[in-house]
């Protein structure tokens, strides 16, 4: 009786042997194939957010380089007229300069400490009062809408003897703490509309006020000993 044969068929034995290279590299292709193509995707989104960013930087130059003209110098006056602390010094020193140009006389004033308001800004209040002839008067109280810091007359009460006009004014002007990041470089920016280049350009018309430093007289001793 014959034996069954037993193991591989030497001719099987041939194929799997010649064959096994192919099926590795099959396997290693599909491998790194799909790693592979799973990186390229990547880095074509890489590509595609890097061209983002660089257009949108380009539109922030481009639009900067349109307003470094004067951007600094209504900068400037848009700080003044909306500081980041309380004006009250500013808003005094503006109020007489004022009542001297208006040939009117101011006494008795007084500031307080800010508060903030309903408008969400913060209020400095300044309580005068000043006399003169009433076409004066009436002057200065119109000259508080062209100052600056932005000031309103919040009270007013008039009284007259002789022709001359008495006026008790209590004003308030604001400020606001300035926020303390900026947006991300790749943030997209945008012009400023027509209604906000009308608030620079009323903003930048406002009387700045002046602060005069007292020269001293003589020689000044810089010893703290008095040597």
């Amino acid at each position: 009786m014959e034996k069954a044969p037993t193991g591989i068929p030497e001719n099987v034995k041939q194929v799997i042997t010649a064959a096994a290279p192919i099926l590795v590299v099959i396997v290693l292709f599909l491998i790194v194939g799909k790693f592979g193509i799973s990186k390229v995707i990547k880095v074509q989104s890489e590509i595609k957010s890097a061209q983002k960013v660089e257009k949108t930087l380009t539109q922030k130059l481009n639009l900067l380089k349109t307003l470094s003209a004067d951007i600094s110098l209504k900068s400037g006056f848009v700080t003044t007229a909306v500081p980041d602390s309380n004006p009250s010094l500013a808003t005094i020193s503006q109020m007489k300069t004022l009542a001297v140009e208006n040939g009117v006389v101011l006494s008795g004033i007084k500031s307080s400490g800010g508060a903030q308001g309903s408008s969400g800004l913060n209020e400095s209040l300044v309580n005068f009062s000043i006399e003169g002839a009433r076409a004066q008067v009436f002057v200065f109280l119109d000259g508080l809408a062209n100052i600056s810091p932005i000031t309103v007359a919040d009270k007013v009460r008039f009284s007259e003897t002789a022709g001359l006009v008495k006026a008790d004014l209590s004003v308030k002007s604001y400020w606001a703490p300035y926020p303390k990041t900026i947006p991300s470089v790749t943030t997209p920016i945008v012009d400023l509309t027509s209604s906000e280049k009308n608030i620079l350009t009323r903003v930048s018309s406002l009387t700045q006020p002046i602060f005069v430093g007292i020269q001293p007289s003589g020689e000044v001793n810089l010893s703290p000993f008095g040597e």
